[in-house]
């Protein structure tokens, strides 16, 4: 989806996108934080030549907001877990389990696994037992990696887009 709104939205060459994107990237693997990978994105907004305005808000402030991996694996988690025990969510309760994966990315501190322990909170507000979280980290590393990875490139999609929107299109 970043891809497409790099490609279609901003104009970009993909090439050009992860010739820059690739650093971070990576480095948010070894971090395991896209907060730890933020000098790293910033250097390859600029190198992009993607405005310092569009680049604090999209990267600084998306750093702590836009936690889309984040978002996607807790609401994931909470119907793996409702499948494991046997319980079906009704509309409601998959409703309510976005909400509060949304609400609890907005709060999650930018350390390693932090999306872990928000997933408690998504689970209580569910009404799904806990007891299984211990069977989540047992791939729980992986995805941790795959999470920051994904948070790094939402932040530096959303600042493309600003700075395609703050500034006019070029002429052919």
């Amino acid at each position: 989806v970043y891809q497409s709104w790099i490609y279609f939205v901003v104009k970009m060459p993909l090439t050009v996108f992860w010739k820059e994107a690739k650093v971070p990237a990576i480095n948010s693997i070894g971090t395991n934080s896209s907060l730890a990978t933020l000098p790293l994105t910033l250097k390859a907004l600029d190198r992009l030549k993607v405005s310092k305005s569009a680049s604090a808000l999209g990267a600084c402030v998306g750093t702590n907001l836009n936690n889309d991996g984040i978002i996607l694996y807790e609401a994931m988690a909470a119907i793996f877990i409702a499948q494991a025990i046997g319980i079906e969510l009704s509309l409601s309760q998959q409703l309510l389990t976005v909400l509060s994966c949304m609400v609890a990315a907005m709060g999650v501190a930018g350390v390693p696994e932090a999306g872990f322990i928000s997933l408690s909170l998504v689970l209580a507000t569910v009404g799904l037992p806990m007891e299984l979280l211990p069977l989540l980290l047992t791939v729980d590393w992986i995805l941790a990696r795959a999470r920051s990875v994904v948070n790094v490139i939402s932040d530096m999609t959303v600042s493309l887009v600003l700075h395609r929107f703050e500034t006019p299109p070029a002429k052919n």
